[in-house]
């Protein structure tokens, strides 16, 4: 696609979305990319949550994409008869394992907290609301949940 064809967003989408231009592998080729697609992204920009709590959200959504548990939108077309081999890597099964140490040094709470804001793009409002509690208070208690990830990945291989 030549610089003629590009696709640019449209002054509606700028207005509720920020975008970046990136620089990529190929001379001179830049293209755009959205800085606050989800809710965490959301939450920095606002200020609600701070830089430290945002990265580890990030690093956790790394994880468990690494893990091989985000969502499939595609199924596989060929069929492969069942073997004694897994889908897992060892670099993926060793993410899945950091990611259980991670949920399980946090706690059912504060790691369900974590899970739907994070790794399933609820917003905090939604997941208290989900879980029957006071949506005023979600921010804070996000804050509070993510605090105690930073921790847990501070201190994971601790025994």
């Amino acid at each position: 696609m030549s610089d003629k064809d590009a696709i640019l967003p449209t002054p509606e989408f700028l207005a509720k979305h920020s975008v970046e231009e990136v620089e990529t592998r190929q001379a001179g080729k830049k293209r755009m990319r959205v800085t606050d697609q989800l809710w965490i992204d959301y939450y920095l920009k606002h200020k609600h949550i701070n830089a430290h709590q945002h990265a580890a959200a990030e690093q956790l959504l790394r994880l468990y994409r690494a893990a091989g548990r985000a969502q499939r939108i595609t199924g596989k077309m060929e069929w492969t008869p069942p073997s004694s081999t897994s889908d897992l890597t060892e670099y993926s099964a060793d993410c899945f394992a950091d990611f259980c140490k991670v949920a399980r040094r946090m706690g059912r709470e504060s790691f369900g907290c974590v899970e739907d804001v994070v790794l399933h793009d609820l917003s905090a409002a939604e997941w208290a609301r989900k879980q029957g509690r006071n949506p005023k208070a979600a921010p804070e208690i996000l804050r509070v949940c993510l605090d105690d990830l930073e921790y847990a990945f501070k201190h994971l291989n601790d025994r």
